[in-house]
């Protein structure tokens, strides 16, 4: 008698069961984004597409806009399989511009405007990148037109597309650009003109076809180029299309993560415009205006990192009970969140009567961003969610292609159409990440220690890259530690990083950052409290040595804690004490 073989996480595909008949019998769209979001919009052309400050954009203004930029691009000689470099935060004139050049079968390459000019001339040079399209207020413009071996610098300002008024007129003055136009150096309407009576056909889909790159530091810190599909920009659009949210063209998606980020590119920007619906740009995000942005436009949907959430849960607007009952989806991904936090978090929420928990996920950019998710409610503590429709994930024994069994913890792992193209130019660090599994299918290794349950809920239990190693060769995990930490009624928000262990000759000592709610406890007593809680429920032996508290923690561009200059800040202050 033949014993059956026992099928993987992978294969068995638990998660299905929180997804409806119809979605999964779903099937991705072989077209590009441009087709995608113009099938999705074009017989709803008087709906609103884009809000920007107090001005609205319908899907036809967007749409007939997009067509005359592709018409721009081409007249300047942008071509299938082209990149056009963009030094931006996420402003119309942008969105514009993605889907004009995919249209032409190119690609916007989305940089940090703060880049320096010769930052953006060794990007430029390993795209092959001719031309250049740049914010005139925080990009190096000056620099840029006398220094890039460019054809083309087009310059735009975030007060193109503001509405007539004092407004507009103060930001455009604030925002110009000292630098003389000709035929090489162009500003936006200039641009478009060449462009006006015009039209292209649409280059048909291809599937290997470069849709866009945003940089990221991978899972070895250096810059790399990621290179996304058509496939993967539809897959995201897909998966929350089919995820079990209702979604209603009236909803409102409030966008706060700038563009030269996948998240921004992908999740923030491309999801909502192709499920119709409104979407909020808000291209400069002051985190400590979190509440006063959701109380002015109350979105039915957003993205946000855990440290906004914390903001908005201590805004003076959300002081005296303001009732959140419009939030459907309260996305959080991009950071790890203990459980102290997320406890907090959701009795917040539930208060102020938003309909569900938070909408905790998990990606990377390497998957073209959102990987699993929670939604409708569908929630497990600490859990970043289970896979989302397009994807497939599993737990591997790490550096091995061996998936492990429920509830092992392992490396996690991503497969499916939302994987990137490569790094590009980096052949070397796409192999080290894009792995051929004995099943035939490229994996996404994430470099993420994590497990996954019965149910296919993932559970982030350490990231590799911020694993702590001490002295003695022990390893530590500092999510555990968090975790315990957060539980304190005072701590806002905390973060557990390595330090110099000046008592050895190698390894790291273990050192705690603590964020307190204004009280009248001394912080003694608050210190006292958090070490006896440490010492109720994690090993003594890596309890942290060392805990200090901040006023505030300090945040990466994305809004994530920046552990790495918490590590180099307190090294640096005992460099200075010696």
């Amino acid at each position: 008698m033949e014993t059956a073989i026992k099928l993987k996480p992978s294969e068995q595909k638990p998660w299905l069961q929180f997804f409806s008949e119809e979605a999964k019998q779903a099937v991705l769209p072989k077209e590009s984004i441009y087709e995608h979001m113009f099938k999705i919009n074009d017989e709803h052309r008087s709906d609103i597409a884009i809000r920007y400050f107090k001005n609205t954009i319908t899907y036809g203004k967007l749409l007939d806009d997009i067509d005359q930029a592709a018409a721009a691009f081409a007249d300047l000689g942008v071509k299938k399989g082209d990149i056009v470099t963009f030094c931006s935060i996420t402003i119309p004139n942008l969105v514009v511009s993605l889907y004009a050049l995919n249209k032409l079968g190119a690609a916007a390459m989305v940089l940090d405007p703060r880049n320096t000019c010769s930052s953006i001339a060794e990007f430029m040079k390993n795209a092959n990148s001719r031309i250049v399209v740049t914010l005139t207020v925080t990009a190096p413009v000056k620099e840029m037109v006398e220094q890039l071996d460019a054809d083309y610098i087009i310059t735009y300002s975030a007060a193109d597309s503001m509405s007539a008024g004092f407004v507009k007129w103060y930001a455009s003055y604030k925002m110009r650009c000292d630098v003389t136009y000709n035929d090489r150096v162009m500003n936006w309407k200039s641009f478009m003109a060449r462009g006006y009576g015009k039209s292209v056909e649409a280059v048909p889909y291809d599937e290997f076809q470069l849709a866009g790159i945003a940089l990221t530091g991978g899972t070895t810190g250096a810059p790399k180029g990621v290179m996304f599909t058509n496939d993967g920009f539809n897959a995201v659009a897909m998966d929350f299309r089919y995820c079990g949210v209702e979604y209603d063209r009236s909803h409102k998606f409030m966008n706060i993560i700038p563009a030269f980020a996948s998240y921004g590119m992908v999740a923030s920007l491309h999801m909502p415009l192709s499920l119709g619906l409104e979407m909020i740009i808000i291209p400069k995000f002051d985190s400590d205006q979190v509440g006063k942005y959701i109380k002015q436009y109350r979105p039915q949907h957003t993205l946000m990192v855990p440290a906004h959430y914390e903001k908005l849960m201590n805004s003076k607007e959300m002081a005296n009970g303001y009732m959140l009952d419009f939030f459907i989806t309260a996305g959080s991904g991009g950071d790890t969140m203990n459980a102290g936090l997320e406890s907090k978090l959701n009795g917040f929420l539930k208060e102020r009567g938003a309909m569900f928990p938070l909408s905790q996920g998990y990606g990377m950019s390497e998957v073209s961003s959102a990987a699993c998710c929670s939604c409708n409610g569908n929630f497990r503590s600490l859990s970043v969610g289970y896979p989302l429709l397009m994807n497939t994930m599993g737990i591997f024994k790490p550096d091995t292609t061996e998936e492990l069994d429920y509830n092992e913890e392992g490396e996690i792992c991503i497969t499916g159409p939302a994987v990137m193209l490569g790094y590009l130019n980096n052949p070397e660090e796409t192999e080290k990440i894009m792995i051929k599994h004995p099943d035939g299918k490229v994996w996404i290794h994430s470099g993420d220690l994590g497990t996954m349950d019965e149910d296919g809920f993932i559970f982030i239990k350490g990231r590799i890259k911020r694993m702590i190693i001490m002295f003695n060769g022990h390893k530590v995990f500092p999510t555990f530690i968090e975790d315990v930490l957060g539980k304190h009624r005072d701590v806002i928000s905390c973060a557990v990083v390595g330090v110099t262990d000046r008592s050895h000759a190698q390894g790291k000592s273990v050192h705690a950052v603590v964020q307190l709610k204004k009280t009248n406890r001394s912080q003694e007593e608050v210190k006292k409290e958090l070490y006896d809680l440490m010492g109720a429920e994690i090993e003594s032996s890596v309890i942290p040595k060392t805990l200090e508290f901040v006023d505030s923690m300090p945040h990466t561009g994305m809004g994530k804690i920046d552990y790495l200059k918490l590590a180099k800040d307190y090294d640096a202050k005992l460099d200075e004490a010696i």
